[in-house]
């Protein structure tokens, strides 16, 4: 009892303490479940109008987009950001096609694509075609059928990999070609919503064309200080034209202060003695040792051509103007002593040269080393007089070039099959394959040689040998002047000592200017910036500067590529929606400048009171033109106001000195008149009508693409 009546005594305090738990344990599970909500947001990469896309998506399918483009070659870190902003434009152009097509029922069915992969009844996508390589629809089956869960899993271990990933490759082909069906399926409805109207028709079925002859000329003539723009007018044209600055992403303003470390006085003295010794120890290098010579410059590029090459050849390496002249012209043995060029001592060698045949063409045989018998019977068959092509046909193993009659042919650069080749092509044919084909230029055209190695026999022929040229057999080493480590470091130094003593960005610039360091201010980048300014590999400054504060310092100094160093600063974040006035001023100013000198000329011309076409030509220090089939349709190459006047002002009249756009001041003058032909001119209506229907519907999606709502989040990844 005195235990209860305790408890009852200190009820309150109980309720208190109680009230306090709960509210803890309910603040706890609030602040538990924020931070799973925070952590799926941090995991979002792209959001469009409120759809999701996380960064493990995302990654993935970056990573496909850049292996493609890393199977052509090394991407640049510019590169793998234009990768990055393509594929961001293709989740937005999957979504806005998504849905507008749900809007308005359009689809692709499972048949459709069926269909579109194997060509039943319509003919294939070329994306199907490309990726089976084969239009047969049997092979095309057959291809789908081991992509199958079931024949995957019945397929040895070892292969299993291979075609899982080749089962996600066909995935993914069949996502792009349902994607390019529905989009033209909505293309093909849109354009069908646009025809011109009465007016249009009737001016482009006019009753004549015109030959007009014209004085054209720059408004750049016009100083800046007569056509100056007001604040007022630019402010005017901002806001009657604000939909031009819609933005769909936030814009940052960076300020930063950069150096790019050069080569300093010391560097170029020792680029110069190592280009010095360089030429002396090529000039004693024989063809045995001058490879070995050309490694011992680990720093350098450089290039020794085993085989001779011809003159066309020698062309085609690249080469400066310099050193393929000084190579065609010298003495076996001669080094070129160049002098400085961009930061590069360029030199040359010609080793060797001779005149020989400029290309053969080469027929060959495989056989199965192991039938000894068999290689032994047909070269003998062959240096009997047997024909090449004939055995070649009967007896190679390899079905590519037995089909040709043994003729070895390959695509050459402009699509075509060449069979003709050089020694140099030769020799990299032969060191594609293990065999040294190059010897076949020093055997008699028409012998058969024995090459190969097991468990491969083959017999090689060169026949229809080329006329004899100039042939020259070469070495060449480029020695750069770069900045040392001592220099660089000392770059590094200065730059870190600005950033060190802090006192804020302007303070900063002061400081660097004072060293004769660059500083640039208030440049714009956004999240589909690839790099700051024109600083290359920059992106991570983008990054950094987009998650940063407004008005924050960097507290790091970067490095970009292998020269830049970079102190950037925040000045401010501009949300999304319409660009600043402040950041398209400059814009709109060039733009009215240039509008305000052409109506300038124009004005000032008139008031000359010219009375022909020569005259106005003689003033403007000019030419008379002529152009022929003038009507109310808009060429491209002329402004809409030249169409408009030429076929308003009366034939054989002068017409005024006019402004036919911001840049340009014309006069004119028809000549002369030519009936339409209506025929003629309807098929050219029709044309005109299609084309503008396939482009405003382009418009109209890009248009609605462009009011998205987008949230983009990658400067967080990448």
């Amino acid at each position: 009892m005195a235990v209860l009546e305790k408890i009852r005594s200190h009820s309150v305090m109980l309720v208190v303490i109680i009230g306090i738990a709960l509210a803890g344990f309910v603040i706890g599970d609030l602040f538990t479940s924020g931070r799973t909500f925070w952590s799926k947001n941090e995991q979002v990469a792209l959001s469009i109008d409120g759809k999701d896309i996380s960064i493990q998506d995302y990654s993935a399918r970056l990573e496909q987009l850049q292996a493609q483009s890393e199977a052509q070659g090394q991407l640049t870190d510019e590169q793998r950001m234009q990768l990055n902003n393509q594929l961001a434009q293709q989740y937005l152009s999957e979504y806005a096609l998504e849905k507008v097509s749900g809007a308005i029922g359009l689809s692709v069915s499972d048949d459709e694509l069926y269909a579109l992969l194997v060509g039943k009844g319509i003919s294939p996508s070329p994306l199907a075609s490309q990726f089976f390589g084969t239009t047969d629809e049997k092979q095309v089956n057959e291809f789908i059928r081991q992509l199958s869960d079931k024949q995957i899993q019945a397929a040895p271990q070892d292969q299993r990999q291979q075609l899982r990933a080749m089962q996600s490759q066909f995935t993914l082909l069949q996502e792009q070609i349902r994607t390019q069906r529905l989009q033209q399926k909505l293309g093909t409805l849109l354009s069908r919503t646009y025809k011109l109207n009465d007016l249009d028709r009737e001016l482009a079925l006019g009753n004549e064309t015109r030959t007009v002859a014209l004085v054209r000329t720059s408004s750049a003539m016009i100083a800046d200080s007569t056509a100056k723009p007001s604040d007022a007018e630019v402010q005017k044209y901002y806001d009657s034209h604000k939909d031009f600055y819609r933005m769909q992403y936030p814009l940052t303003e960076v300020s930063y202060i950069s150096l790019q470390v050069v080569p300093s006085q010391a560097d170029y003295k020792a680029a110069e003695q190592e280009k010095t010794k360089a030429v002396e120890e090529l000039r004693q290098a024989t063809a045995s040792n001058i490879e070995s010579t050309l490694r011992a410059y680990a720093n350098s590029s450089k290039y020794f051509s085993p085989v001779y090459l011809t003159g066309a050849e020698l062309d085609e390496l690249g080469l400066g103007a310099e050193q393929v002249a000084f190579v065609k012209g010298a003495e076996v043995g001669a080094v070129l002593d160049p002098q400085l060029v961009n930061d590069r001592y360029e030199i040359a060698k010609l080793v060797g040269k001779k005149s020989s045949t400029a290309a053969l063409s080469v027929r060959m045989i495989i056989l199965n080393d192991s039938l000894k018998t068999q290689t032994d019977s047909l070269l003998s068959a062959l240096n009997g007089g047997a024909s090449f092509a004939e055995l070649a046909r009967k007896h190679s193993i390899d079905p590519q070039t037995a089909g040709r009659g043994g003729l070895i042919s390959i695509p050459n650069r402009f699509g075509t099959e060449d069979s003709t080749f050089s020694e140099h092509m030769l020799y990299q044919l032969g060191a594609n394959s293990g065999l040294k084909l190059d010897t076949l230029y020093q055997v008699p055209v028409g012998t058969v040689v024995r090459l190969g190695q097991a468990p491969l026999s083959i017999l090689v022929k060169a026949e229809n040998a080329q006329p004899a040229v100039e042939k020259y057999q070469v070495a060449f080493l480029s020695i750069p002047a770069t900045f040392s480590p001592d220099t660089y470091n000392a770059k590094y130094s200065a730059m870190n000592k600005i950033l060190g003593e802090g006192g804020g960005f302007e303070a900063m610039a002061q400081k660097a200017q004072k060293e004769g360091f660059n500083v640039s201010r208030d440049v714009l980048v956004t999240t589909q910036s690839p790099m700051l300014g024109q600083v290359p590999s920059s992106r991570q400054i983008v990054s950094w500067a987009i998650n940063a504060k407004d008005g924050e310092v960097s507290p790091k100094l970067y490095t970009c590529g292998t020269d830049y160093l970079v102190i950037p600063a925040v000045g401010k974040h501009i949300p999304a929606g319409f660009a600043p006035l402040s950041a398209v001023k400059d814009e709109i100013f060039a733009y009215l400048s240039g509008q305000k000198k052409a109506e300038h000329l124009a004005k000032s011309l008139e008031a000359k009171k010219l009375t022909s076409l020569d005259a106005y030509a003689a003033d403007l220090q000019s030419k008379v033109d002529t152009l022929v089939d003038v009507s109310y349709v808009v060429r491209g190459s002329e402004p809409a106001t030249f169409n408009g006047i030429a076929m308003t002002t009366p034939v054989g009249q002068l017409s005024k000195p006019f402004a036919a756009n911001n840049t340009e001041v014309m006069v004119l003058q028809p000549v002369a008149k030519t009936p339409v032909d209506k025929v003629a001119a309807k098929a050219q209506f029709q044309q005109q009508e299609a084309g503008l229907a396939r482009q405003y519907g382009y418009r109209v999606f890009a248009d609605y693409i462009q009011r998205l709502k987008i949230q983009d989040n990658r400067a967080r990844f990448y």
